[in-house]
């Protein structure tokens, strides 16, 4: 126990006597006085002063004997020693003065029995029983209990025991021995309460104190109520000099404001908390706690304070950074290797020679065209996968380096892939890892694919015994540059014989071909470098050209003087041919066979010239997928090269033929569209890519892959830049169109860049506004001007704008041209027709309707399919009230393909016309080979006839050209009943236009027929 506790327990026990020896004096005197009579006042005086000799002289003595010593003594386990044990003396001592306080009191008794008329005083026994039993325990207790209760029945006539003896004392005196009894009891409880509550105080103190971990108590506003010597030690301060204090003047302001936050958390949610605490002190030492925290709650419930037991982990949490830097180190170096591995394209091996395993890298298996996991690569197994040639030479290196006869195993060996071919393998490798006596456990290495080395070596041999067969041309020039020696190839291959050319100038072969800059620079490369080789053309004897593979070397004596001229050469015009295929595969991409980067440099500035000559702006565009590498990622190279593939394909037969598609790495691709016609086509061009880049890849048949494309896009010469630059240009718009949101293009010109926008703009506003329902068809009537009958009605689509209203299709029809949204708006009119001719069949009108088709409709590979889908869906209506109407002005790229879709959808039932006939190019071969059933002149010239002799031979021209084919013919633009009778007196009787009815919502068509048939205009023509 602590120095207070040792000065508190002497200064009660002090107190505790001063007043009991003052009471003694007062009280015993009071009652002295009181009760005895001046004969008896002094004997009573002297055994009252014996009684408190001899009481307080044994209270003070165990006293002493309960002082705490200063200190505890703590064992070895860190825990305080157990209080020692009573020894038999003072054991004794204590019954000695149970029965010698008591036996004061009796005699005490006795004399103040005579005063209280034979009365015994029972009270006066509960001093000594309840002093003997504070003192000594239960025993002493119950021995001045007994010795009371014998001592007062003894001295008492009669006998309190005897049945003379009152009532009232025999009651009394049974009450003293209950007292007696409850007192001994009381007072051993508490005795042995207060031993307990003591040594739990020194065992608390022994772990607070000899804890290395900080302990510590506060209250509510942060004052360190109790902090333990570890606590103290964390902060250099006294554990008594943090008593009243609080963080901030321990710790710097961040880390007390800190403190009080994470306390004032742990008091709120009354829980015990555990955490790090990072904090600083006032000396500037930084230091890292692990902190539990706890509320310290009153017998009320109410939180009024907190505890808390805190671990310096400071050097724990330098050692696990220290520890994580090594890891990430270490990591850095793994991928370190990964790379140089993967960078070198070489496959590496380990073999585990104890176990006879051996394993390979994904590389080893691909470069002979195996998948990954895919080959057993067993030692059993290598007499089937190295050529029976090499292996006996593989495993003799193998062999030497192990038995240590070669600092590593290095040998060339030809490997069989999958397909069964052989490929050449350098295999390198040596022993990493050996036993404590010096066997080898492990060798590792590599292989590194030398075909194509190996290729060309076989290739430069097989090229020199031609050449030596062959007897390369060789000649020798003098310092002053003229012939001395050629060989016989010489002769074979130029046609001078030896004599004719000795003692001249090699000039003597010259073309002509090759200025005199040329000659100079061969020149100056042997005045540099003593060294000249080149292709040269020169001219043979008989004046024909060849192509020469020439080598020129200076020859110098020691001093440096030139000796001779050796030059070596061959014709080579022969390879010059086979030089075109070589240069295609040095300019196209392995993968797709499309031009790479060489070649598209060529192919952009050829793109540019032919801008400039005809002043149409060319486009270059880089295209880059969108999600590729997450492809690759999750499926595998192979994968993404098959989408690779179908896109290169794919992209090809979007583009015009003069149009040039290139991959210049990954999956980026570079378009170059030649002499595109304005800003508006080149925005159709990159629409059709971008709708063919977004329709699935089959690459499987349960694997469907989806991607899109971002394209950016550079104009020339609205950018007026050169090849790199306009490349440049188009990659900062392709990183913009990805900024944007990807799947979409971007113009770098501004300006174009606009009017791209808007017009993709007003495509996806169609495509929302065909998605909500927003279109609606009208019909305009068509009738025989002979009969008045109603033979039908043309189907013409509105726009029902939410904020513009009712448009007509010229505002909104131009955008669609040549879009991916063009065939789907088409299908929607077929659709709309369709379910108008069934309700107006259903009515009791049978109605024929037309609808237009754009071509790019028309031409689209399942056009006659979905046809025959929507007549399936409408079984009421027969296919042959449904006309289709098909510009004669449009392009139709295919002619065969456009015919045969339109015989196909004749053999369904339906009608063709063709609209708007005299407007375009067709000739005559063209009308007789598309089997088409009208021809619509166009309302152009109907409209001006009356006054335009030109249009009036046009249109007789129409009307009599269809009689000669047979076709029926009708003609649109009627403004007025005056061209109607001319149209009937031409032959031509079907009509439409404003002079017969506007086209009108098709609910209001039956009522217009019903008037029309009433007013019967037609008999006025």
């Amino acid at each position: 126990m602590s120095e207070p506790s040792r000065s508190s327990y002497i200064l009660r026990a002090t107190a505790f006597y001063l007043l009991f020896g003052l009471g003694w004096i007062v009280l015993s005197d009071r009652v002295l006085l009181a009760l005895a009579n001046p004969l008896d006042l002094a004997a009573l005086s002297a055994a009252k002063g014996i009684f408190f000799v001899l009481a307080s002289a044994a209270a003070l003595f165990m006293a002493l004997r309960s002082v705490p010593g200063g200190r505890v003594v703590a064992s070895d386990s860190g825990l305080p020693e157990p209080a020692p044990r009573i020894s038999t003396g003072q054991r004794w001592l204590r019954y000695g003065f149970a029965l010698l306080i008591t036996g004061c009191m009796l005699l005490v008794h006795q004399a103040m029995t005579p005063m209280d008329a034979g009365h015994p005083q029972f009270i006066l026994f509960v001093l000594p029983i309840a002093l003997s039993a504070l003192v000594g325990g239960l025993g002493p207790g119950l021995l001045a209990t007994f010795t009371a209760l014998i001592g007062v029945d003894l001295t008492s006539q009669p006998a309190l025991h005897s049945l003379a003896a009152s009532p009232q004392n025999q009651f009394r005196w049974g009450l003293l021995l209950l007292n007696g009894l409850v007192l001994s009891l009381l007072s051993d409880r508490l005795r042995r309460a207060s031993a307990r509550l003591q040594r739990s105080s020194r065992l608390l103190h022994a772990v607070v104190t000899g804890t290395s971990d900080a302990v510590f108590v506060k209250d509510p506003q942060g004052r360190y109520l109790l902090a333990n010597g570890a606590a103290g030690a964390f902060v250099n301060q006294a554990p008594e000099s943090m008593l009243g204090v609080t963080d901030a003047q321990l710790f710097d302001a961040a880390s007390a404001e800190h403190l009080r936050e994470l306390d004032r958390q742990v008091m709120q949610s009354a829980e015990v908390q555990t955490h790090e605490e990072s904090l600083t002190t006032l000396e500037g030492q930084q230091r890292v706690f692990m902190v539990t925290k706890g509320p310290v709650v009153d017998e009320a419930g109410t939180v009024n304070g907190l505890f808390g037991i805190a671990r310096d982990i400071t050097h724990l949490k330098a050692d696990q950074e220290r520890l994580l830097a090594s890891e990430a180190a270490l990591r850095d170096r793994e991928q370190q290797l990964a790379r140089v591995l993967q960078g070198s394209d070489q496959g590496y091996w380990d073999w585990h020679l104890p176990s006879n395993t051996f394993l390979v890298s994904e590389r080893w298996e691909t470069m002979l065209g195996f998948e990954p996991g895919e080959m057993d690569v067993a030692t059993s197994r290598w007499p089937e996968l190295v050529h029976p040639e090499d292996l006996p030479a593989a495993l003799a290196s193998i062999e030497r380096h192990l038995k240590g006869e070669s600092d590593a195993h290095v040998v060339e060996i030809r490997c069989r892939t999958k397909p069964g071919g052989w490929r050449w393998i350098l295999s390198r490798g040596s022993i990493v890892t050996r036993s404590e006596d010096g066997q080898p456990l492990i060798m590792a290495g590599t292989h590194t694919d030398i075909t194509e080395r190996k290729q060309s070596e076989l290739a430069l041999r097989e090229a020199s015994v031609v050449f030596e067969s062959s007897h390369e041309a060789i000649m020798m020039v003098n310092p002053e540059g003229l012939i001395t020696k050629v060989n016989p190839a010489f002769t074979r291959i130029t046609g001078f014989s030896e004599a004719e050319v000795s003692g001249r100038s090699p000039r003597l072969l010259a073309s002509g071909q090759h200025g005199e800059p040329f000659y100079q620079e061969l020149w100056r490369a042997l005045q540099q470098h003593d060294f000249w080789r080149g292709e040269i053309c020169n001219r043979r004897k008989s004046g024909e050209l060849y192509v020469a593979q020439e080598t020129i070397s200076v020859v110098r004596d020691p001093q440096g003087q030139v000796l001779h001229y050796i030059g070596v050469f061959a014709d080579i015009s022969q390879l010059k041919a086979h030089e075109a295929e070589l240069d295609r595969v040095a300019h196209h991409d392995l993968l797709t066979g499309l031009p790479n980067r060489h070649l598209l440099s060529d192919r952009m500035g050829q793109s540019i010239l032919r801008s400039q000559r005809s002043g149409h702006p060319s486009a270059v565009c880089v295209l880059d997928l969108d999600g590729f590498k997450s492809i690759n990622d999750r499926h595998g190279h192979s994968v993404g090269d098959q989408l690779l593939l179908g896109l290169s394909t794919r992209l090809q037969q979007v583009l015009r033929a003069e149009d040039t598609l290139a991959r210049t790495g990954g999956d980026e691709f570079v378009l170059v569209l030649s002499e595109v016609g304005s800003t508006e086509e080149c925005t159709l061009i990159l629409d059709r890519l971008l709708q063919a880049v977004r329709q699935p890849f089959a690459l499987a048949p349960d694997l469907n892959l989806g991607v899109s494309a971002s394209i950016g896009v550079s104009l020339y010469p609205a950018d007026n830049a050169d090849p790199d630059t306009l490349l440049r240009h188009a990659d900062q718009a392709m990183y913009l169109a990805k900024q944007a949101g990807k799947n979409r293009y971007q113009l770098f010109d501004p300006e174009s860049d606009r009017l791209a926008q808007a017009h993709r703009q007003g495509l996806e506003t169609l495509e929302r506004a065909l998605a909500q329902g927003e279109f609606v068809l009208h019909y305009q009537p068509k009738v025989d001007l002979d009969s008045g009958e109603v033979i039908g009605a043309e189907a013409l689509i509105r726009w029902q704008h939410p904020e513009r209203g009712l448009l007509p299709p010229a505002d909104f029809l131009p955008q669609l041209h040549g879009s991916a949204l063009e065939p789907s708006l088409g299908e929607w009119v077929i659709a709309s027709a369709l379910d108008q001719l069934s309700h107006w069949i259903a009515q009791g009108l049978p109605m024929k309707v037309s609808v237009n088709i754009s071509a790019n409709h028309l031409l689209q590979p399942e056009f006659c399919a979905r046809l025959a889908q929507a007549l399936a869906r409408h079984p009421e209506v027969p296919p042959a009230h449904l006309e289709l109407e098909v510009l004669e002005s449009a392009a139709i790229a295919d002619m065969g393909q456009a015919v045969e879709i339109l015989r196909n959808c004749r053999a369904l039932g339906v009608c063709f016309s063709l609209d708007d006939f005299g407007t375009g190019y067709s000739s005559l071969t063209y009308l007789r080979q598309l089997p088409v059933d009208t021809l619509k002149i166009d309302q152009s010239f109907v409209r001006d006839m009356l006054t335009d002799p030109d249009d009036l031979r046009i249109v007789q021209s129409v009307i009599q050209l269809a009689g000669v084919f047979h076709r029926q013919v009708i003609a649109e633009g009627v403004e007025t009943l005056e061209h109607g009778a001319r149209l009937r007196q031409m032959g031509c009787h079907c009509a439409q236009g404003y002079g017969i009815a506007r086209p009108m919502p098709a609910q209001d068509l039956p009522g217009w027929c019903a008037a029309w048939l009433q007013a019967q205009a037609w008999q006025h023509l």
